[in-house]
């Protein structure tokens, strides 16, 4: 119960919790209008998930064995997390944009190969999960429940807060020695993509062209939704954004 291995049956069971979560959230939502101002409970939900990551944060900070190498919420996965907490009582389009493509387009990955050791047990375990089940299932949510459709403008939002992550998270990496984003010198303890990308820094390159496309597929379905909605001739009407 202390620790936690990849592919394992634990791992298993924890997507399953986390699709099952996701599943009942939007049917529960969906009994309400797409356009419906957030609720009492997405609110709460948004405060608590905010409170639970600053404190988290705070307390490694005091503990014995904190390594500045892993513990700073300096991965992206960290901040889109937040910034898709925070969508739930702001659905601001910006942050809807970043949650969905970064999110999803970018750190659906740590779900799979996550990089993780400590098991049930301790407390990271289960910080770990709630805060990548907020990272996949708030945009999942946003589409399905509360009628979020990114376009282009979104997608280019996206791209620009990854470009600015990449560069912060390369700068404080060179200067530490430190890895996060994956996007320093270093490997991650766990096996993931980055083992198939070859040396760095020639990976770094591969990693921004692979994030993009990653984010551009994650577009595909709503470029094809809005053709297929207004066929060439046809004028779109302006969509009312929030």
């Amino acid at each position: 119960m202390e620790s936690f291995k990849v592919f394992s049956t634990l791992h298993v069971a924890m997507l399953m919790v986390v699709a099952s979560t996701i599943v009942a959230a939007i049917a529960v939502r969906r009994r309400r209008r797409a356009d419906a101002p957030p609720s009492r409970t997405e609110k709460h939900v948004a405060i608590a998930y905010v409170g639970l990551w600053i404190g988290t944060y705070i307390g490694l900070h005091f503990t014995s064995g904190f390594d500045p190498a892993s513990m700073y919420p300096l991965q992206m996965c960290h901040w889109c997390a937040v910034i898709a907490a925070t969508s739930l009582a702001f659905p601001r389009r910006a942050l809807r944009a970043v949650a969905y493509f970064c999110g999803l387009g970018l750190c659906t990955q740590a779900l799979i190969t996550p990089s993780l050791t400590e098991g049930p047990a301790l407390y990271p375990f289960w910080f770990f999960w709630i805060s990548h089940g907020m990272v996949l299932g708030v945009p999942i949510y946003d589409v399905f429940a509360r009628g979020y459709r990114p376009g282009w403008r979104d997608y280019g939002i996206a791209c620009v807060a990854a470009i600015g992550y990449v560069a912060i998270a390369l700068a404080i990496d060179l200067a530490t020695g430190w890895n996060y984003g994956f996007v320093g010198p270093g490997k991650p303890d766990t096996p993931s993509l980055v083992d198939f990308l070859g040396p760095w820094p020639g990976r770094l390159a591969l990693i921004v062209l692979l994030a993009a496309a990653a984010m551009f597929v994650l577009l595909i379905p709503w470029l094809a939704r809005a053709r297929y909605a207004h066929p060439v001739g046809e004028v779109a009407l302006p969509r009312q954004e929030r």
